[in-house]
């Protein structure tokens, strides 16, 4: 590839020799997009490559003062300062973070350069297996409304209503986070090294949990090792600060159970949420009105009216979450409340694409069984009399085959099922002996009445949607592959 650089916008940064020079491997990424942001904001001068197709960060980073290549076969620019790369292409290992390494350039995987921001700040991390990028949006959106200007990261293509998916502002007191729980080098069991979640640089001030299941077999053993990373990482709190975690999680619960002396030692509060009257936080009187999901928040013998314009019970209990940290920061409820009847997700989260001749169309990033289940559930609540078309695409053959039956019971409540092939990872080898066939075969075989079809390739799935979807039907695609691109051959 040329190794000339292509400046997107100009920026007197680019052109200052005092500027620190980061270079983003994979900067088409959704984390990596973010951590772009905020380098920016910090004043460095910001490059990076990444491969040729369109990601979901496209129009954002269109958008920044930055210089992109396409490919990771060239040299690494002159005067570059910090590489980041994360464990696509190669990770650590790809060609032009050797380069670097032997240039003595500095190089950091994205967890360990968001972490060296975020621990300057009272962080505010969110993590869990579902809800922490939603979440993590919903305090951010909060914090913004309220007035306090937060730094922050979310690790989606964009936030409707804020300009940014990543912001860093010297003065501000919080920074929020989505922490993620995978690893920054899946590779390293094969070389007999520890793995090392990304989550584990951060030192949070305030901590949420989501909810915790089994994910992520191509690099955790079982449950019981998910579990550990995640209490290794509430360790992590820091004295005084605060743990808030979702009571109705039983996975969640059982970790908790060896914790609890650990938070008193250190002065952390611990705050729970969920959907009974012995969580400080709870919901009940859930119901669904036109375009807006409802219930009652209760706390403290104070009840709430909790209103979101997206649909799903888990985002009300999302909403839940994010209300319980910015009232453990140290703000009104109320405020907090009202702020949230505006937010509208997050891309590829619920995410409203539109109506096309009658038919409405969402698109979700959901790839785990229990994401899977939720996101049918809110779509039958949403429209109890529409057919709806739940249009899916395995992550991953690792994922795919661990929790096969989970995958199974996760289509119970859909109409119509439209699968496409399993979109593999570049990090896992091909794996016959799992595929889309054989997952609409066992959903058929003990869901009869369910309509299950694997189309196989985008193009074939669109000529299908276009000739058999009718005015008033709804159709959800559902993925952490490309799936989504479906709305554009419609």
């Amino acid at each position: 590839m040329s190794q000339n650089l292509t400046l997107v916008t100009s920026n007197p940064i680019l052109t200052d020799p005092s500027t620190e020079f980061w270079y983003l491997m994979g900067i088409k990424g959704v984390a990596m997009a973010s951590l772009a942001q905020i380098l920016i904001d910090a004043g460095h001068r910001v490059a990076g490559c990444d491969v040729a197709e369109d990601f979901v960060t496209a129009e954002l980073l269109s958008r920044l003062p930055i210089e992109l290549e396409v490919g990771f076969d060239h040299l690494l620019p002159t005067g570059v300062t910090t590489l980041v790369y994360t464990a696509a292409h190669q990770g650590q290992f790809n060609p032009i973070v050797q380069q670097a390494r032997a240039k003595g350039v500095r190089t950091l995987s994205q967890a360990e350069a968001l972490a060296e921001f975020f621990n300057q700040k009272q962080g505010v991390a969110v993590c869990g297996v579902g809800g922490k990028s939603t979440v993590s949006a919903m305090i951010t959106w909060i914090l913004e409304k309220i007035g306090q200007q937060p730094s922050f990261s979310v690790g989606v293509g964009s936030i409707p209503g804020l300009d940014r998916t990543g912001q860093w502002l010297p003065k501000s007191q919080w920074f929020v986070a989505e922490a993620d729980e995978y690893v920054i080098d899946p590779s390293a069991p094969s070389r007999d090294e520890p793995i090392v979640p990304r989550f584990s640089f951060f030192q949070p001030f305030l901590t949420v949990c989501t909810n915790l299941e089994y994910d992520h077999p191509d690099v955790y053993r079982d449950f019981s090792h998910t579990q550990t990373v995640f209490r290794d990482f509430f360790s992590q709190i820091k004295p005084g600060g605060v743990l808030i975690i979702n009571q109705d999680s039983v996975g969640l619960q059982k970790v908790m159970a060896t914790l609890i002396t650990q938070l008193a030692t250190k002065n952390i509060t611990l705050v729970n949420f969920g959907e009974t009257a012995t969580a400080n936080w709870w919901l009940s009187d859930y119901q669904v009105k036109p375009g807006q999901s409802q219930a009652k928040l209760h706390y403290q013998n104070q009840i709430f009216e909790l209103l979101l314009p997206i649909p799903g019970k888990f985002n009300l209990k999302n909403a839940l979450a994010a209300v319980a940290a910015v009232v453990a920061l140290g703000f009104e409820p109320q405020a907090a409340v009202t702020a949230l009847a505006d937010f509208h997700s997050t891309k590829r989260r619920f995410e409203l694409i539109g109506t096309k001749n009658g038919v409405i169309y969402y698109d979700d990033y959901g790839h785990h069984p229990h994401e899977v289940y939720q996101a049918i559930k809110a779509l039958n609540d949403w429209y109890p009399a529409a057919h709806k078309l739940i249009v899916f695409q395995s992550h991953t053959f690792s994922r795919t085959k661990q929790l096969f039956a989970e995958f199974v019971e996760a289509f119970r409540e859909a109409d119509e099922v439209a699968m496409i092939e399993i979109f593999p990872s570049a990090r896992e080898a091909f794996d016959a002996s799992v595929t889309s066939d054989g997952l609409c075969a066992a959903i058929t075989a003990k869901y009869p009445t369910i309509k299950v079809k694997n189309y196989r390739d985008l193009k074939t799935l669109a000529t299908y949607c276009q000739e058999n979807l009718k005015p008033g039907d709804v159709c959800l695609t559902i993925g952490a592959g490309d799936v989504y691109v479906l709305h554009d051959l419609l």
